[in-house]
C-alpha cells in the first residue's frame, strides 16, 4: 500500500510538506505552487489515495467536510431543485452535517470545470448527467476523493442509476395490457445519454410486445414545454395517428397537454399518454389532467449517493459501489 513516505520520495520532499499539501495547509505555510505541484503529481504516479475526509470526520477538526454536487447547464436545470430538496432531506436525516457545492458544468467541457476535483478541494463529489464524452474525461483522472456518478455506469467510479431498460419495458407493458398495438412517441431532438438510452429501451420493448411504432409517428422536438406543444401539434396532423402516446420527459408532456387542450382532443378517451416523470411530482400530480408517469425516483438517487458518499468517506477503502434502482409507476388521469 503507498504511504505518505512513498508520496514524499517520489517528490522529493518531507512526509510533513505531503501532509500540510494534502490538508489543505500548503498557502498557509508558505509552500511553493511548485512543490505542490510535484507532491500532486506524485500522488497522482502512485495512486495514493489519502482518506483525508475520514481522518477529518474523525478528528477534533470542526470544519464541516464539502461534498460537491454537478449538474449541466441545460433544459435539464429543472430537474436540479429536486436533487437539492433531496440532498438536504436525506443529510438532516443522516444528521451529517456538511457543506454544499453547487457546480454547473457543460456537456462535453467537463474538463474546464474539473480543477477543483483535481486540486483535492472537495471531500466528496457527485456527478450527474455527464456525456459519454465526460465520462472518458472523467475515467482519465485520478481523484483523491470519492466520486459518485447519477444515471451513469463506470467500471472506475460508484454509481446509482435507474433501471433504463426496466422503464422501456413497463412504459411498453402497460399500453400492451391496454389492447393496443401501435403507439406514438414524442421524443428530445437532442436527446442526452440516459434520456436516448430510455426511449431506446421503449422501441425495443414494443418491438418485442407486438406494438408499432412506425417512423413517421416518432416527433421529436426540443425537450422543453414549448417542445411538447410543438411535438403535440405535429402529432395532430397525422393522418391515422395512434391513440397510444409515449412521452420521454414529462416537460414534453405538460407542453402536449395544452396542445390537445386547444384542439379539444380529450385525455383519456381521445388520447391516452404516458410520460417519463422527471420533475418534482407536483408538476404532473397537479397538471390538468394529471399525467401517468413511469417516474425516475431522484429523491432516492440522491438518498443513495449521499450515503455511499458518507460510507466512502468513513472507511480506508474505495471500491466503486453500482446501485440499480427500479423506477415508479403512477396511473392518474391521462392513462387509466
Amino acid at each position: 500500500m503507498v504511504t505518505i513516505k512513498d508520496v514524499a520520495n517520489l517528490a522529493q520532499v518531507s512526509p510533513t510538506t505531503v501532509s500540510l499539501i494534502i490538508n489543505g495547509k500548503s498557502e498557509e505555510r508558505r509552500i511553493s505552487p511548485v512543490t505542490r505541484e510535484r507532491v500532486l503529481q506524485a500522488m497522482n504516479e502512485l495512486g495514493y489515495q489519502p482518506n483525508l475526509s475520514a481522518r477529518r470526520l474523525r478528528s477534533n477538526d470542526v470544519r464541516k467536510p464539502i461534498i460537491a454536487f454537478y449538474w449541466p447547464i441545460d433544459s435539464r436545470t429543472n430537474i436540479l431543485a429536486s436533487f437539492l430538496s433531496s440532498f438536504q432531506e436525506i443529510i438532516h436525516k443522516l444528521n451529517f452535517d456538511c457543506e454544499l457545492v453547487v457546480q454547473t458544468y457543460k456537456n462535453n467541457e467537463f474538463e474546464k470545470y474539473a480543477d477543483p476535483i483535481i486540486k483535492n478541494s472537495y471531500h466528496g463529489v457527485i456527478i450527474g448527467a455527464t456525456s459519454t464524452e465526460d465520462i472518458v474525461y472523467l475515467e482519465s483522472l485520478t481523484p483523491q476523493m470519492p466520486i459518485v456518478l447519477l444515471n451513469r455506469s463506470s467500471e472506475k467510479y460508484a454509481s446509482v442509476s435507474v433501471d433504463t431498460k426496466e422503464i422501456g419495458l413497463l412504459a411498453a407493458r402497460l399500453f400492451r395490457q391496454k389492447g393496443y398495438t401501435e403507439a406514438a412517441v414524442l421524443a428530445s431532438k437532442h436527446p442526452y445519454v440516459a434520456t436516448g438510452l430510455r426511449t431506446q429501451a421503449f422501441l425495443t420493448a414494443c418491438s418485442q410486445l407486438g406494438i408499432t411504432v412506425d417512423e413517421a409517428c416518432i416527433i421529436r422536438e426540443e425537450n422543453t414545454i414549448k417542445g411538447g406543444v410543438l411535438a403535440a401539434e405535429a402529432f395532430c396532423r397525422l393522418g391515422s395517428a395512434p391513440k397510444a402516446v409515449f412521452c420521454d420527459s414529462d416537460s414534453i408532456a405538460l407542453g402536449a397537454l395544452y396542445t390537445f387542450h386547444q384542439r379539444q382532443i380529450r385525455l383519456p378517451e381521445d388520447v391516452e399518454l404516458l410520460a417519463i416523470g422527471l420533475l418534482e411530482p407536483e408538476a404532473t400530480q397537479y397538471s390538468i389532467p394529471p399525467v401517468s408517469v413511469i417516474a425516475m425516483p431522484n429523491k432516492t438517487v440522491m438518498e443513495n449517493a449521499v450515503e455511499l458518499i458518507i460510507h466512502y468517506l468513513s472507511t480506508s477503502g474505495y471500491e466503486p459501489i453500482q446501485k440499480l434502482l427500479p423506477p415508479a409507476v403512477t396511473i392518474r388521469s391521462t392513462f387509466c
